[in-house]
């Protein structure tokens, strides 16, 4: 139990830091925030409503990643951040 507690903790602790990283510099970057994004989401259990604005979010964060849109994906992953970490 505790060590499911941990790898839990780790992994949202990473996906924020992760988050708090400056603006990825390619597609494969930035996709790789939006997926350390979606597990630190699913490791907070957030209820369906914030569930549902967390998944909008991130699917309108890798249209940016798909456009080389960095900058844009980069506010996306802050505001998301602000969503996962006030849960």
């Amino acid at each position: 139990m505790i060590k499911s507690l941990l790898v839990t903790i780790f992994l949202s602790v990473s996906a924020i830091s992760a988050v708090q990283a400056e603006t990825p510099a390619s597609p494969e970057d930035c996709l790789k925030l939006a997926f350390d994004i979606a597990q630190a989401a699913e490791n907070k259990n957030l209820p369906n409503e914030e569930l549902d604005k967390v998944e909008e979010m991130l699917t309108k964060m890798e249209s940016h990643c798909d456009a080389r849109q960095f900058t844009e994906a980069a506010a996306v992953a802050s505001d998301l951040k602000t969503i996962i970490s006030k849960e």
